[in-house]
């Protein structure tokens, strides 16, 4: 367990961390994603849905996942990502909406 000191060293380097545009920078590979760049909207959303994780969290869930999967001689299987086509649709309307409004 931490002293209070260790701890509030550690909440100051995350501070630090937030401050820098390069941590903050959204690492999600679905660039066509409406929710792209807004990662407190997304994490929200999948928060509450409760179906899924965002897709820049995949790479550190499947990371940990693997190591445990191993040990029970299992595997994972990818899930189908939301086909390109619906993400330009979507884009495609919000433009559509703009204009009306």
């Amino acid at each position: 367990m931490s002293t209070k000191e260790e701890f509030y060293e550690q909440i100051q380097e995350d501070r630090a961390l937030v401050s820098d545009p390069e941590v903050m920078k959204c690492t999600c590979p679905e660039t066509l994603c409406v929710w792209h760049g807004k990662c407190h909207e997304c994490v929200a959303i999948h928060r509450y849905k409760k179906d899924h994780i965002p897709a820049c969290l995949h790479p550190v869930v499947r990371q940990s996942l693997d190591c445990l999967l191993r040990t029970l001689e299992m595997e994972a299987t990818k899930k189908e990502g939301t086909p390109r086509e619906l993400r330009l649709y979507a884009l495609e309307r919000d433009k559509e909406q703009a204009l009306t409004e």
